[in-house]
């Protein structure tokens, strides 16, 4: 019998407050639980293939959520990495995209926060470099912080 993981926190409570506390617009601040909720899929995907979160690429990131992906799909929410459960797995819209994304085997959904983990990527690896570390040893207050600085330069 196997042993449930523990399930991984995105964004924690304190994390949200923390957002809501810093001097970013509102646009700013859901950009922000964004990059720290894919930063934390970019970290597990990393540990995973045992390299640092910033030599990812792009299509590494789709294989391993279509692995996901499949391994929920035969082995229920559960055995899966990223547990959700859509309101409407019929629902499916129209992919239009051309990148690494579209042909992935994925619902809309997947596809979707498969996009978000990528683009999340850029802001990921600038943050690291300024701070001198690699992504997996980012902190969210370090997030926070290179956010603030980015967007009040970017209002000057």
């Amino acid at each position: 019998m196997s042993t449930p993981q523990d399930p991984i926190q995105f964004l924690t409570l304190e994390e949200a407050h923390q957002i809501n506390g810093a001097k970013l617009s509102t646009m700013e601040q859901f950009m922000t639980r964004i990059t720290i909720s894919s930063m934390r899929i970019i970290i597990k995907i990393s540990e995973d293939m045992n390299i640092h979160a910033e030599e990812l690429s792009a299509n590494q990131i789709v294989d391993w959520i279509e692995v996901d992906s499949q391994i929920r799909r035969d082995q229920g929410e559960e055995a899966a990495f990223l547990k959700w459960a859509s309101p409407h797995p019929d629902l499916e819209f129209a992919d239009i995209r051309e990148d690494e994304v579209t042909s992935a085997h994925l619902s809309s959904h997947e596809k979707f926060l498969t996009r978000m983990v990528i683009s999340a990527m850029k802001a990921l690896v600038a943050i690291a470099q300024d701070c001198s570390v690699h992504i997996e040893q980012l902190t969210v207050a370090q997030v926070i912080a290179w956010v603030e600085n980015d967007a009040k330069a970017k209002r000057e």
